[in-house]
């Protein structure tokens, strides 16, 4: 599936910025061993980060200040787990892959699996009418207004860079999925495509696959 994504002007006016890649013939299972023994290797690294004048974390904090969420950065929450519990979570080889990388750059990651995305892709300004299912909900919520989402033509995939939708989740079934990036006005676009070929290359070692970089 060939699927194209577009920023409108007042998601870039916020300075978000993204970076995007298709992933196909991926092979998914619960662990892997050797990612398990890399996930130790950074964790042992970032246990004891400073993250209290870091300005990626900063950025994603003012975005949702500026929109009036109380809530904590995605990548933040990571190494908050790794501070108290010493681990990061297991999901599958695709979720820990990613979660790995985020923890490492403090940049925001997604994924969504193809065969649930309806049309392109366009990350836009809420008008409080969108459909929203939580990951791990069977019933949709309401988003307000003036938030910005990741959608696809029928359905917010993200909410602002904080929670994915519970359609589009990474499952062992995946085959193809989309994985972006999402930065602030604090991230350069260099380090942002840095942070997408990391996970890409990771994936590729864990899953196997291919991996075509989307052009906006």
């Amino acid at each position: 599936m060939d699927i194209k994504f577009k920023m409108t002007p007042e998601v870039k006016e916020l300075g978000i910025n993204v970076c995007m890649a298709t992933i196909r013939d991926a092979n998914i299972v619960n662990k892997n061993s050797s990612l398990e023994k890399i996930k130790k290797e950074i964790i042992d690294k970032l246990k004891n980060l400073d993250m209290s004048d870091n300005k990626i974390l900063q950025g994603y904090r003012e975005l949702y200040d500026r929109i009036g969420i109380k809530a904590i950065p995605p990548a933040e929450s990571l190494i908050n787990l790794i501070k108290s519990n010493g681990r990061l979570p297991n999901i599958n080889t695709v979720v820990d892959c990613y979660n790995l990388v985020s923890a490492e750059t403090l940049i925001s990651i997604g994924a969504h699996d193809t065969s649930q995305i309806k049309g392109n892709i366009r990350f836009v300004i809420t008008d409080g009418s969108e459909k929203y299912t939580p990951l791990g909900q069977n019933e949709p919520i309401k988003v307000q207004k003036g938030e910005y989402a990741c959608m696809d033509e029928e359905k917010i995939l993200c909410r602002m860079d904080i929670k994915q939708c519970n359609e589009t989740k990474i499952t062992k079934d995946t085959k193809e999925f989309i994985i972006y990036v999402q930065g602030n006005k604090y991230v350069n676009f260099d380090y942002l495509r840095e942070a997408l070929q990391k996970v890409c290359n990771l994936i590729k070692e864990f899953c196997g696959g291919t991996c075509e970089m989307i052009i906006a």
